[in-house]
């Protein structure tokens, strides 16, 4: 603002000096030289035909004086515009209009005489010729005529003896007697020729005068003097043009020095607005960064703000504690010298100092004495640093160096670099809050989990429960039939020892809840669970409800525990017998479905993809919109004897496996429950035998043994080692031998994960890994084995097939037909 008032009052004094200056540079003398130059050669010629009009009166020519009276009247209107341009104390003015006045009477003396002169011939001849024809005597007569003709060259000749002869003659004409009647006029001729005599040497002085009364000299002395006084004003408007010239000259300087500064100003905006733009993109990026990510970011940020800044080296010195430090260089730099330790010698200086040092040079005195010093040894010569800020509490310093000076646009764009340090503070804050909360947040999960156990034992609870009864049922259907039908009671034996290998399983779920680790990664044939699964239900089910499977999965296999997913069809079949009438049916569909584009359902969203889409329909009671809302929610349920698990475990294994459910139910209609489960796809493998070859690596011969006659009775060709080193050697003599690995996770020497890796890097081939009931693995370990599957021992043979069969598919399967996927 003050910039612009002082811009303002130069601007208003530069126009007005050149407005003066323009005013006085004018070449007005010369026109006024020019008007007088005019006026005063029309008083010449007025005055030189007056002169003439004068002569031509004198002669006769002239019979009246209006052209002299025009010629004195075109006189004076020169000599009044001249007065008009003239100061009232012009001399020469003065002199001229003296001098033209004098004329002036002059020539009225002129025409007064001369009138009487002209009237006195006229009469001096009128009387002479009169008397000349009255009749008188010859002297008379002659001596009138001889004076008549002496007269009228007195007109032209008006000498001393002119005019003596002529006197003579006048005085012999009046001595002379002469007759009494003639008397008179011989009195007036000699009364005019005296007048003649006297009036003409008069007339004659006064037309000889006129001219030498003339205004020439007077005419000459005023243009002198206005040509002086223009030469003067000349030199003086040549002196002004010459200063208006050089106030252009110095106004073109200034306009030049305007220019310098707007476009120097102009490119400090630009180098400002640059970094601004960095800054800006710099904090966004910082502050838009994961609170796990800011540590990672800080040299990032110290790389954009030492770019904008031009600087060679960035840094920041963390105070909160952790002592961290963190450094950028400019590429091709080396680190500053004496890092870490240098920098952080300069701290107390830092934070005892009353602002920040934003912006400043080493030969600065605004620096401490020992703080320039220190930088000004390390070679720095210009250097900025800010504090860093969590709150009120300083948790750091943020500094940049360089070896030149700082560009002088840097020096307005302090507030900058303070907005950069601001939004680190924020990072670092929002860092702070959330390490907070993430300590907060673990102790809720803590209290939350001593909460779940209860619910989960319920959970578990419920599940045995189930378990139970199918053992039960088999074992009461055994009783009876084992006397009277043993084939019947073999039958039912098997089918107990599959409810408890269920059981078994459930177990394994809870060891692994109390060792806090995730389940193994597990894989479950639809088909195979759904058909057992309706099999036990439709055994152990007293009442006469029918159980009518339709469809297939087409052997899809899904994700997770064969145990959890039989748990939900358990519980969804378990729901729907005893919601329906004695005597309804209860309808299970299996159908595997594409998705082409994204579906939402009552309890879900999912993908495109392929899905298996298991269906439960009911025809019994149904529900209403309120319960609809809640059949999720644990401990919820609309049975007195229900626990209000089920379906809460069930909803929670289906998201687990991204899966959802599709719930439709009204009052009075029945109830559908529609479990959709995305399809693992499943790569098919060459066999070299009718069940593959499959490699057992184990802790002991006996051991060894007894896999081997399992596998063998389940139709593969085992080959088994209890030495690892064999195994190895095989593996490399003869890799494509071999289609699937079974390996312990016990071996003599060499544990089973280390032996997995080195199998691993010698074929590619499914590797299974065999764990003891005892044995615990943390997930963050498994997943780093490369193992498509676990299973746990005692080996029971349908899960072991089950498992094999995932994972060697013979060709004659492979090249099957499928089963058709519908579309939707």
């Amino acid at each position: 603002m003050r910039l612009t008032a002082q811009a303002a009052v130069l601007g208003a004094s530069l126009a007005a000096l050149l407005t003066w200056l323009m005013i006085n540079g004018k070449g007005e003398m010369d026109a006024a030289y020019v008007r007088s130059q005019r006026l005063v050669d029309a008083i010449a010629l007025a005055e030189s035909r007056m002169q003439h009009d004068v002569l031509r009166a004198r002669t006769g020519l002239l019979r009246n004086y209006d052209p002299i009276v025009a010629r004195l009247r075109e006189i004076e209107a020169a000599l009044a515009e001249l007065r008009l341009e003239s100061r009232p104390d012009d001399g020469e003015m003065r002199a001229l209009s003296e001098t033209i006045a004098q004329e002036g009477r002059m020539v009225e003396r002129f025409k007064t005489g001369n009138a009487l002169v002209q009237n006195s011939l006229a009469y001096f001849d009128s009387l002479s010729d009169r008397l000349s024809e009255s009749g008188t005597g010859p002297g008379l007569a002659h001596a009138i005529a001889a004076l008549q003709i002496r007269v009228s060259e007195l007109a032209r000749d008006a000498s001393p003896m002119r005019i003596t002869e002529i006197d003579t003659r006048l005085d012999a004409l009046a001595a002379g007697p002469h007759p009494a009647e003639l008397a008179p006029d011989i009195a007036a001729i000699v009364l005019h020729g005296r007048q003649l005599l006297d009036l003409l040497p008069q007339v004659d002085a006064a037309s000889r005068l006129l001219p030498a009364w003339s205004s020439e000299q007077a005419r000459q002395a005023l243009l002198d003097a206005r040509r002086a006084l223009r030469d003067q004003r000349q030199a003086r408007a040549d002196d002004f043009r010459l200063a208006l010239y050089a106030a252009a000259l110095v106004l073109l300087a200034l306009v030049v020095r305007v220019g310098l500064l707007m476009r120097a100003g102009t490119m400090v905006l630009r180098r400002t607005i640059a970094f601004q733009i960095v800054v800006a993109r710099a904090a966004n990026r910082f502050l838009a960064s994961q609170p796990d990510e800011i540590s990672a970011r800080i040299v990032e940020f110290l790389a954009m703000m030492g770019d904008g800044l031009g600087t060679d080296h960035g840094y920041v010195l963390m105070l909160d504690g952790t002592d961290a430090v963190y450094l950028w260089n400019r590429p091709g730099r080396p680190p500053p010298c004496g890092w870490p330790e240098a920098q952080r010698a300069l701290i107390p200086d830092i934070i005892a100092a009353p602002d920040d040092h934003l912006f400043v040079e080493t030969a600065e005195r605004t620096l401490p004495p020992a703080l320039r010093q220190a930088l000004a040894v390390r070679g720095v010569v210009a250097w900025s640093c800010v504090r860093l800020r969590r709150g009120e509490r300083v948790v750091g310093v943020m500094c940049f160096e360089r070896r030149t000076a700082w560009p002088t646009w840097l020096r307005h764009s302090g507030g900058l670099l303070q907005i950069g340090a601001d939004s680190f503070g924020a990072a670092l804050e929002r860092q702070h809050v959330w390490a907070e909360r993430r300590e907060i947040e673990a102790a809720l999960r803590r209290a939350q989990r001593l909460e779940a156990i209860g619910t989960f034992a319920s959970g578990v609870a419920h599940n045995f429960n189930n378990v139970l009864n199918v053992v039960l049922g088999h074992a009461e259907i055994a009783a009876d039939a084992l006397p009277a039908n043993p084939q019947r009671a073999a039958e039912q034996v098997a089918l107990l020892v599959q409810a408890g290998g269920r059981a078994r399983d459930i177990a394994g779920q809870i060891l692994d809840y109390g060792r806090r680790g995730g389940s193994t990664q597990r894989t479950s044939s639809v088909d195979a669970i759904v058909t057992e699964t309706v099999s036990q239900i439709r055994t152990s089910t007293a009442s006469p409800t029918a159980i009518r499977l339709a469809g297939t999965a087409g052997g899809a296999i899904v994700g997770g525990e064969p145990a959890q997913l039989q748990q939900v069809i358990h519980n969804l079949i378990r729901n729907a017998v005893q919601a329906s009438a004695p005597g309804e049916a209860v309808e299970v569909r299996l159908e595997p479905v594409r998705l082409t584009e994204a579906r939402t359902l009552s309890h879900g969203c999912l993908q495109p993809g392929t899905y298996v889409r298991i269906g439960v329909v009911d025809a019994g009671c149904g529900m209403d919109e309120t319960t609809l809302a809640r059949i999720f929610e644990p401990f919820f349920s609309t049975r007195p004897a229900g626990t209000g698990l089920g379906l809460a475990t069930a909803f929670e294994f289906v998201q687990e496996q991204d899966g959802a459910f599709d719930v439709r139910s009204a009052l009075g209609e029945g109830s559908a429950f529609d479990v959709w489960l995305p399809v693992i796809p499943q790569a098919g493998r060459r066999v070299s035998a009718a069940g593959g070859t499959v490699m057992i690596v184990g802790s002991t011969r006996a051991s060894v043994q007894e896999d081997e006659e399992t596998l063998a009775a389940l139709g593969y060709e085992p080959v088994g080692y209890a030495d690892p080193d064999a195994a190895l050697t095989a593996l490399r003599t003869n890799p494509e031998r071999f289609d699937l690995l079974i390996v312990d996770y016990r071996l003599p020497g060499l544990p089973g994960h280390a032996f997995a890796r080195r199998a691993a890097a010698l074929l590619s081939r499914p590797i299974v890994l065999s764990l003891s009931a005892s044995d615990t693995v943390r997930p963050d370990v498994l997943s780093a084995i490369p193992v498509v599957d676990v299973t746990r021992r005692p080996w029971r043979s349908s899960a072991l097939a089950l498992t094999l069969q995932r994972h060697l598919v013979p060709e004659a399967r492979r090249a099957a037909p499928r089963p058709e996927v519908a579309e939707v």
